[in-house]
Formats: structure tokens, C-alpha cells, sequence
């Protein structure tokens, strides 16, 4: 009987011993067991494609949009402006889809591109535009809608250049999202970022659970270029993308300084534990005035940000990052571990005080 009591007391321990060493383990999960074989199956057989975003058509794509005219929410204008953006990605091969709803009494749309309900990328733009140049140094226009090329139609332009040449299995694994309504706060009652709040809120868990990334591009085609590293973004994603612009020899543009921690449209990315990043240049002197128009931007400045873009796609697909751990994080782990072994070491004291007590009857 005696024997058999130690048997168990040092079974028990072994059990502790184990558990010591499971927070040692490498705890890189993915993120969605359900689209892992299919992923690897399509990775295992890609070879990077030379880079292929053409500035000068991105450039066209821009000056299409600032043709309709300003671009507020609910406008006619930007409703031919979405239309356009639908054709446009149709013709290239992209499944659309609409989002529809109302706010403030005012229809709203956004446009989703791609072929998976759970998309592991998310690369995204708002493509309406400002409904006052609040900022313009005329008093007069301040209060008449903004063109909006740089703050709009340059997020825009990439995004449907980069339908055109990113790899067509990309179809399977990235979403290109066109949001209304982020540029009409503190106007007439309405907030920031409308559109990207309502498209992450109808998410699933599951579909937020499988994004490895949400790519915000807005105002990067000014000709002045100067991207600095949004302080809000995600470090680790920021790192690997000035990474790439670095590799690429755009590190004049990507430059490596802090900028300012801005809401923008990654923000409900970021609020569901999305890893996520704004490419911004927000020292853009023409920011919400009238002379936000396509004069100062430029085909160079939407072909760097569209390669590197385009690059860090490529390379997801080939040798994909985990930005985020799965379920619980190390710390939470190593805490939940700590309580079962108390728990256990508990169990093992009782055990040997009872067999002390009856060594003593």
C-alpha cells in the first residue's frame, strides 16, 4: 500500500515537471486551421513574380476618379465613382462585392474585391472624399468639397493597379476593400472612419481570427514624398515593410523616423487585434483644401508604394508571417500554466499529510 502511495506522489510530480517545460515550447500558431493546407498547397508551388506596378496607369486610375468631380458620401458622384471602381476591378478578374447601409440619414457603400470569405491580407482605401476644404488657407473654400487626389483617389489608384498585377492567387488570400465615409468627421455630426468601422464589425471571429494583415494606403501620391512610420501601425508589420522599401532602394521615401499616430481606417483593424498599418504621408501641405488636385501628385510616387506593396504580397504568399499569435498569448499561458501546477502541488501536499496522518494512527 505503502509503495503504491509513493508510486502516485511521484507520478504526480512528473506530471509538474512536464508541465514546467510546455511554456517553453514555441507558441507560433496560425491563424485559421481551416485555410492552412489549401495555403501551404498554393505557397509551396510560388516563385516570386519580377515586380510589375506601373505608376503611370495607377496615375490614369487617379485622374479617372478626380474627373467625377468632389466625391462626399452620398453623392451622385460618388456613386459613379464606385461604379467605376466595380468595372474596372470585374475587368481585371476580381469577385465584387457591396456592403449598403445608412448613417446620418445618408446611403453609404463599400466595395469588397476577392474570392475567400476569410482572407488572410487585407489592402485597403477610402475612396470618397472630404465634403469641406476646412484647412484651405481661403476663407471662401472652406466651405466647398475638396477633389480629394491625393486624399482618396491615391489609395484608390494603387489598389486597382494592384488588382492588375499581383499574382492571380492572390484572388484566393487578399481582400481589396474600398471604404466610404472615413473623411466626414467632425462635419455635420459625423465621425471618422464610417465605412472601415462598419466593414470590421461585420466581421466574424473567425474572419478576424484569420487576417494576418490589413494594409492601409492613404494620401501616398503626393510628389513630395515622405512616409514616415505611423506610431499607431503595428511595429512588427511596419518593420517588414520599411524592410522591403529599404531592399527595394526607396528608403529615401519609407523613411525611418516616427510620425504621427493618426485615426485612420486601420484603426478598427487594430481595435479587433488585426495586426495593421497606415502608409500615409500626412505632411501633405494640400491636406482638406481645394488645391488637393492631381497636379501635385505623382506616377513615381504611387509606383513606390505600389511595389512595395505588390513585394510584400509576393512574399506573404511564398513565406508567410504571423504577425499575432492564435488564442492565448504566451503571457496568459505561462499564468494559466502557473495556477494548474499550484493547483497540482496543492493535491500532492494533501496526499502526503493524509499518508503522515495515518503512519501516525
Amino acid at each position: 500500500m505503502r509503495r503504491s502511495r509513493i508510486i502516485t506522489i511521484l507520478t504526480l510530480i512528473l506530471i509538474c515537471v512536464h508541465i514546467l517545460h510546455v511554456p517553453f515550447l514555441p507558441i507560433k500558431l496560425d491563424f485559421n486551421p481551416h485555410h492552412s493546407s489549401n495555403f501551404n498547397q498554393v505557397t509551396s508551388k510560388t516563385l516570386q513574380n519580377p515586380l510589375e506596378f506601373n505608376g503611370t496607369r495607377a496615375y490614369t486610375y487617379l485622374e479617372d476618379q478626380c474627373a467625377f468631380g468632389p466625391r462626399p458620401p452620398g453623392s451622385s458622384n460618388l456613386t459613379a465613382c464606385g461604379d467605376y471602381i466595380i468595372t474596372t476591378l470585374e475587368n481585371q478578374g476580381w469577385t465584387t462585392q457591396t456592403q449598403t447601409w445608412e448613417y446620418q440619414s445618408t446611403s453609404l457603400r463599400n466595395i469588397i474585391a476577392g474570392s475567400s470569405p476569410t482572407p488572410l491580407y487585407v489592402l485597403l482605401a477610402h475612396y470618397d472624399t472630404r465634403p469641406i476644404a476646412d484647412y484651405d488657407p481661403d476663407p471662401v473654400n472652406r466651405t466647398r468639397p475638396i477633389l480629394g487626389a491625393n486624399d482618396g483617389a491615391s489609395g484608390v489608384a494603387a489598389l486597382l493597379e494592384l488588382a492588375a498585377v499581383l499574382p492571380e492567387e492572390s484572388k484566393n488570400f487578399v481582400t481589396l476593400l474600398f471604404v466610404d465615409a472615413e473623411d466626414s468627421g467632425n462635419y455635420n455630426g459625423w465621425e471618422w472612419i464610417v465605412g472601415s468601422t462598419y466593414y470590421v464589425n461585420s466581421l466574424s471571429s473567425i474572419q478576424k481570427a484569420n487576417i494576418r494583415s490589413a494594409v492601409l494606403l492613404d494620401m501616398m501620391g503626393d510628389a513630395d514624398l515622405q512616409l514616415k512610420r505611423e506610431q499607431s501601425s503595428t511595429p512588427a508589420l511596419v518593420d517588414v515593410i520599411w524592410t522591403i522599401a529599404a531592399d527595394l532602394g526607396y528608403d529615401e521615401f519609407f523613411q525611418d523616423v516616427g510620425g504621427f499616430a493618426l485615426i485612420d481606417d486601420h484603426h478598427p483593424f487594430l481595435s479587433a487585434g488585426i495586426p495593421a498599418i497606415d502608409i500615409i504621408d500626412f505632411d501633405y501641405l494640400y491636406w482638406h483644401t481645394q488645391a488637393d488636385t492631381p497636379d501635385k501628385c505623382s506616377p513615381d510616387s504611387l509606383e513606390v508604394v505600389g511595389r512595395v506593396v505588390e513585394d510584400f504580397i509576393q512574399k506573404q504568399l511564398i513565406q508567410p508571417t504571423n504577425f499575432k499569435p492564435n488564442g492565448l498569448t504566451e503571457v496568459w499561458l505561462i499564468f494559466a500554466i502557473a495556477g494548474f501546477m499550484v493547483a497540482v502541488g496543492l493535491l500532492v501536499l494533501i496526499i502526503y499529510r493524509r499518508i503522515n496522518q495515518r503512519k501516525g494512527e
